[in-house]
């Protein structure tokens, strides 16, 4: 207990930059963004640096007598162990920490510095005194490779600047800034610890370093993510419109096929022409898989000619079709008026009682807005019912969306039982939805 009351009390600032990294790293934990693996080793070495440190400063505080000769002693060789771990492990912490921010790839290669280091050190323990020695009051002593261990570090510190660099020239601003100021207090604090101005102050430098390193990462990641996730939706709520757009109604097709058929041995042009319009449909509904942003008005009440064209093969004049084009000056999403007229035919006409009827399609400019009316006088039905529709009706739900989110649109639907139903779309005059209509 003595032990870690002296270490909360000495080592206060370091203790808690590391709590705070390890708090992160399990806050984080699900997220796992790229480096966080090189983060946690870098804590485990930190630990055992601000122990390491810990443990020479109880050592002096409790059991240390300056006239004795430490010669032989186990705690000479203590020493000697703990300046040696110390001297290996911050070139390691800035080669985990290259590793974490540059792309290298034969890191094989990057780690020999610290390998070299590393044999030296032990050398000098098990050995020959090079680069550092203790006289027998356990005072520490540079010898003439002293300035090895600071020179590996700095290698990788020139490293990294090389690479925040190349970060800066590609256009990553922010990873090249947050690796320069890593860079710059690591260097400071080397100069520091090497002209003895401060002593025991790099866990503290390190432990920020991967601090703002760490932030870096999770805000990189969480951005990252956002892209993602709206990618994704993006992706979805395409892949859903040309599900949508794809489901040409089985029925349609063989009900047009039928009657072309019926018309082969009647009139020859006529079944040429139906043919012909045929084709057309199908191949609007096939283009418009892959159609991009909006279409001109013209086109799309040409597409719904085209339908219409095919449904009074059946109903011939128990389909009555009028247009009132007073507007084509416009834009608006594909297949947006064709599957209304669609419903109006199906659900409105075809369900009335008689079983006849008129479909109006209406352009015009109201205020602010394009507005396209169109209407029967067919069955009609409880408006009450649009939230519970089920596929039969051809893509309200997915026309009222696309409206929406391609142009700010509205889609507006009024219906009365045995009288009839008008759909009104309404198309901002806005977002460069103003065109010529060719």
């Amino acid at each position: 207990m003595e032990v870690i009351s002296h270490l909360i009390s000495y080592n206060f600032i370091s203790a808690a930059m590391i709590i705070g990294i390890i708090i992160m790293l399990i806050e984080n934990r699900k997220e796992s963004p790229r480096g966080s693996e090189h983060i946690a080793v870098t804590v485990v070495f930190l630990i055992i640096i601000v122990v390491n440190t810990e443990l020479k400063e109880w050592f002096f505080a409790t059991a240390y007598d300056s006239t004795r000769d430490y010669r032989g002693d186990a705690a000479m060789w203590f020493m000697y162990v703990r300046s040696t771990v110390e001297h290996i492990l911050f070139p390691v912490i800035a080669y985990v920490l290259l590793m974490m921010i540059a792309p290298i790839k034969k890191k094989y290669i990057t780690f020999m510095p610290a390998l070299v280091l590393a044999i030296a050190e032990i050398v000098n323990l098990l050995g020959p005194k090079f680069i550092f020695r203790f006289d027998r009051h356990l005072d520490f002593h540079d010898e003439l490779l002293f300035l090895l261990p600071y020179f590996v570090g700095m290698l990788y510190l020139l490293l990294l600047l090389r690479y925040s660099i190349m970060f800066i020239r590609e256009k990553q601003m922010s990873k090249g800034i947050a690796v320069i100021f890593i860079v710059f207090l690591t260097i400071l604090e080397c100069y520091l610890e090497a002209a003895y101005i401060v002593v025991d102050l790099m866990d503290e430098i390190v432990a920020l370093d991967v601090i703002i390193y760490y932030f870096y990462l999770v805000a990189i990641y969480q951005s990252e993510t956002k892209v993602k996730l709206r990618t994704s939706e993006l992706e979805l709520e395409r892949s859903r419109r040309l599900l949508a757009l794809s489901q040409i109604q089985p029925h349609f097709m063989y009900n047009s096929l039928t009657s072309i058929i019926y018309l082969c041995d009647k009139d020859t042009e006529k079944t040429k022409s139906a043919l012909i319009d045929f084709s057309k449909y199908l191949r609007k509904n096939v283009d418009a898989l892959s159609r991009q942003g909006l279409v001109s008005i013209k086109e799309e009440l040409e597409h719904t000619k085209v339908y219409l064209s095919l449904e009074k093969l059946r109903f011939d004049e128990d389909l009555n079709v009028e247009f009132d084009i007073r507007d084509d000056m416009f834009m608006l999403p594909v297949l947006t008026v064709q599957p209304m007229v669609e419903n109006a035919v199906k659900h409105g006409i075809i369900s009335s009682e008689s079983g006849c009827g008129t479909v109006k399609v209406i352009t015009m400019e109201a205020g602010n807005y394009h507005r396209i009316t169109i209407t029967d006088n067919g069955a009609g039905f409880d408006p009450a019912t649009l939230e519970h529709l089920d596929e039969s009706h051809v893509g309200i739900a997915n026309v009222r969306k696309r409206l929406s989110d391609e142009c700010g649109g509205e889609l507006i639907i009024h219906s009365v039982p045995d009288r009839g139903t008008e759909c009104i779309i309404l198309i901002p005059k806005e977002n460069g939805n103003e065109n010529t209509g060719n």
